[in-house]
């Protein structure tokens, strides 16, 4: 499924695909940037397997080792709800 969210520094998009509660497989593009470019692509390979709530772990790690303009942590918390949300997907606590 592909899932969207604008964030101040632009455009982020999710092609997504969520199994049993976990990223089964996602790439992520659109109009934003991340320094260096590419750690998106490892950023991928790390949220393969994780639930929502890890895949918010992972990101708040990942934005702590890249500079991302207009990107922060509460954007991609919205496109994971979204993403989540759409595919009826319960977190447990």
């Amino acid at each position: 499924m592909i899932v969207e969210h604008k964030a101040k520094g632009g455009l982020i998009k999710f092609d997504i695909e969520i199994e049993n509660s976990k990223i089964k497989d996602l790439k992520i593009t659109g109009d934003f940037f991340i320094y260096p470019e590419d750690s998106v692509l490892d950023l991928e390979k790390k949220l393969k397997e994780k639930t929502e709530k890890e895949s918010i772990k992972t990101i708040e790690e990942f934005l702590s080792n890249v500079k991302a303009p207009g990107i922060n942590l509460e954007d991609f918390r919205k496109i994971f709800k979204k993403a989540f949300e759409e595919k009826n997907v319960i977190q447990s606590d």
